[in-house]
């Protein structure tokens, strides 16, 4: 069996159309969305645009509400996905798995992506715990053509379709990288999921 999880229905469109509507109406959230590689790399290994979204933090009504939204879609993509695969939750830290609360809008202008190959599991101190990433999840908002994620050792590539949500395992079994495209935007949403209790990892949370 694939660990590569495909979920599309009327839901999942629905949400990566009100992705696209926040993106577009709230400016004052946008942030360069760069990333780097190693030292020696001179070009960044990501460029984009993004909205960092927090689902408990309540400051921003619209941003609350629209965060909520896409984890509710990706709790449901993760049931899923666990009942497709149930060694997964069985051979889990406390036979959990959850659907880290903070996650990212990202905009890719034409020329832009993530082009370097990675995975999504580091042993970084962020808010996100990313030691403890099990999982990750892309919503793909708006189909483009060629602009999918690139999977290296699967030698596939996941085309980017509005309404789409794919979730694989977040540490180098599946090294992957984004298709760029030179005339088409694109807009994903993405974040992890994370082995343990959600309740536990909120405590930890609420204590920095």
């Amino acid at each position: 069996m694939t660990l590569i999880g495909r979920y599309r229905n009327g839901g999942f469109e629905a949400v990566a159309d009100a992705v696209i509507e926040f993106f577009d109406r709230r400016e004052d959230l946008q942030r360069p969305g760069v990333a780097f590689g190693p030292a020696a790399d001179r070009e960044p290994a990501k460029q984009s645009t993004d909205i960092s979204l927090v689902a408990i933090d309540r400051s921003d009504a619209e941003a609350f509400a629209l965060s909520q939204l896409i984890l509710r879609g990706v709790n449901a993509g993760l049931e899923r996905y666990l009942q497709e695969r149930p060694l997964f939750r069985e051979c889990c830290p406390d036979q959990e798995l959850f659907v880290v609360p903070i996650f990212n809008l990202q905009h890719y202008a034409p020329g832009e992506g993530f082009k370097r190959w990675h995975c999504d599991w580091t042993i970084g101190e962020e808010a996100t715990e990313p030691v403890h990433r099990v999982l990750a999840w892309i919503l793909y908002c708006n189909s483009v053509d060629e602009a999918g994620t690139e999977f290296h050792w699967q030698d596939h590539h996941e085309p980017a379709e509005r309404g789409k949500l794919v979730i694989f395992p977040a540490g180098p079994s599946h090294i992957h990288r984004g298709r760029v495209n030179d005339q088409q935007n694109k807009l994903i949403a993405t974040g992890w999921i994370n082995a343990g209790s959600r309740d536990a990892y909120l405590t930890r949370l609420a204590a920095e």
